[in-house]
């Protein structure tokens, strides 16, 4: 056996494989380089993309409390500072007030001024939604200067007749409404803003009109209800209609929120 031939035919194979794996590493860290990776497109750059409007979100609360409160029933003695008014009492915590004498509802009497001065701890309700159709206003109590949303035990309905005079109210209040746990750190309006884009509820050519904070209820224990600090949204699609959500400005999740705000017609 020639050996001199073997080792060349040998250092022959091996250079070609050497040039055949260097082939294969090369070609595959070429493709590798050639991989375009997913991008994520900034929230900023998809809301310009499909014309959705929204405010502008640089300052904001970044941090609130948990809040407990307890439902109040009401007494004889609180209900005697009341003038002008026929007091109905239901199941202990919800007052029914009719006027004796219409009050009109004027630019200087205002629904809000006359809600402080005819109703018991009026000053701690903010206006909510005006219903002229309905001829009603509802306001809701208010923590921390931030409204509670729609909790049929801290709220007030006031109703007015055709010549714009109020008539009546039915109101619920929640007693001892305090701080119920340390601050925490909230969600920033934008990412609320992403959330609901990813879960597709903000729709084209949209206006997010308004995000603000307040509370919503986490869980009702006895007696003692907990309210978690919720980011209220409120949007106006292209054709004027308005929609609103709520999104747990701790979690960061889509809250649905049972709207508990009818009462009875004051009549």
């Amino acid at each position: 056996m020639d050996w001199n031939k073997t080792k060349t035919i040998f250092i022959i194979v091996f250079s070609i494989l050497n040039v055949f794996l260097l082939s294969l590493y090369v070609n595959r860290y070429n493709d590798a380089l050639n991989v375009v990776e997913p991008i994520d497109t900034p929230i900023e750059e998809r809301l310009l993309s499909d014309n959705i409007k929204v405010p502008k979100t640089e300052s904001y609360i970044q941090e609130a409390s948990y809040v407990s409160g307890n439902v109040h029933l009401f007494s004889m003695e609180e209900l005697d500072g009341l003038t002008n008014q026929t007091l109905e009492v239901k199941d202990g915590f919800q007052l029914i007030g009719t006027f004796k004498e219409p009050i009109a509802v004027t630019t200087e009497n205002s629904l809000e001024k006359l809600v402080k001065a005819n109703i018991i701890r009026g000053d701690s309700y903010g206006l909510w939604k005006i219903d002229e159709e309905e001829q009603s206003a509802t306001f809701f109590q208010k923590v921390n200067d931030r409204l509670v949303y729609h909790n049929k035990n801290a709220q007030v309905i006031v109703h007015w007749n055709d010549e714009k005079e109020l008539i009546g109210y039915e109101q619920t209040v929640l007693d001892n409404l305090e701080d119920y746990d340390e601050l925490k750190k909230l969600v920033s309006p934008m990412l609320v803003i992403k959330v609901l884009y990813s879960s597709s509820l903000l729709k084209a050519d949209s206006t997010v009109k308004d995000i603000r904070l307040g509370y919503s209820t986490l869980a009702t224990l006895t007696e003692t209800q907990v309210f978690a600090p919720t980011w209220y949204v409120q949007v106006e699609l292209s054709d004027g209609t308005m929609e609103e959500y709520f999104v747990n400005a701790v979690e960061g999740r889509i809250s649905e929120i049972p709207k508990e705000t009818e009462q009875p017609e004051v009549k």
